[in-house]
């Protein structure tokens, strides 16, 4: 009885492998059976593709917290920018700018973003950054500002 269970095991394995090797290969055999098949049948005009989202890694933003002309703490992002199609290399080559017009503006924002459980409102300091990354290079070419980490030290 154990014998007979493990060879329609081992059969059932064989059979599973066959057809999956097929539908690897672009043969549908079960179609062949005359089961309906499972593959889509490709349209008759395909529409368009949308292009997936462009990003350009920003990096590390170290923001300095001061509060009564000395430094709280000190505020941390990891961002990234999300960018128009076609404008990866124009956001690339203002990165020092960017970078420099975020610190001027965050310097004096972070004392209001920062709470007093020393909790950083991320979603203000987007807000933020996009309104500064639009003043810098102009609407339509940053889409969204992503803070992948924030942190306080």
């Amino acid at each position: 009885m154990v014998r007979l269970v493990f060879i329609m095991v081992a059969f059932l394995l064989m059979a599973g492998a066959a057809i999956g090797g097929l539908y690897y290969w672009g043969i549908d055999p079960l179609a062949k059976l005359g089961f309906p098949s499972l593959a889509k049948a490709p349209a008759a005009s395909a529409p368009a593709v949308p292009q997936p989202p462009a990003f350009v890694d920003f990096g590390l933003l170290s923001v300095p917290v001061i509060e009564d002309r000395e430094v709280r703490c000190q505020a941390q992002f990891i961002i990234r920018l999300e960018v128009a199609p076609g404008m990866k290399e124009k956001v690339a080559d203002e990165l020092p700018r960017l970078q420099a017009d975020y610190l001027e503006d965050l310097i004096g924002f972070m004392p209001l973003a920062v709470h007093d459980d020393m909790d950083i409102d991320e979603d203000a300091v987007r807000r933020r950054l996009f309104a500064v990354s639009r003043q810098v290079l102009g609407d339509g070419v940053i889409k969204a500002v992503v803070i992948e980490h924030s942190a306080l030290q």
